[in-house]
């Protein structure tokens, strides 16, 4: 799709501890929607706390790797890293949704996995098809620990 079709372009960049409070914001809200609604009260209520802005932080001073996209001053996209190869969030805002926006930033994070090893995510129940078009595959069935529920899954770099 052409770039002037979707509106301006979308800027990748790594995330600071400054962006804390933007991710938590734009996390918290696509949560809330779409990943929420599978987990029990109490699930959901941890899995909010735990993207709250102290907490994000917190993870960027422990070591996690954050990828913000941005359109223009708008925040579209966030992606994390748990190391060494932990794939912790990929949420893209509405809005951006179906423009590759998921795939360029799988792309980029994918590339701080050094040398290619294989990477693991817990996928909500509304992320398993995008994760499984990037190339992960499930590992177990559907779990559900601390309320919160999700399928393991791993991508394999190409051999």
């Amino acid at each position: 799709m052409p770039e002037h079709a979707v509106g301006p372009r979308v800027d990748l960049r790594e995330a600071t501890v400054a962006d804390a409070a933007a991710m938590s914001a734009l996390v918290c809200e696509l949560t809330r929607r779409w990943i929420a609604p599978d987990c029990t009260p109490d699930g959901a209520a941890r899995l909010l706390q735990m993207l709250a802005p102290e907490p994000t932080a917190k993870r960027l001073d422990d070591g996690f790797r954050y990828l913000v996209a941005q359109r223009g001053q708008v925040l579209v996209g966030v992606a994390a890293l748990r190391p060494p190869a932990h794939l912790f969030h990929l949420f893209v805002a509405e809005a951006a949704q179906r423009q590759g926006l998921a795939r360029r930033m799988w792309e980029t994070v994918q590339a701080w996995v050094e040398p290619p090893a294989l990477i693991t995510v817990n996928a909500s129940r509304h992320a398993l098809a995008v994760y499984r078009q990037l190339g992960f595959e499930a590992t177990g069935p559907e779990l559900c620990e601390h309320g919160i529920v999700f399928t393991p899954m791993l991508w394999r770099p190409p051999s």
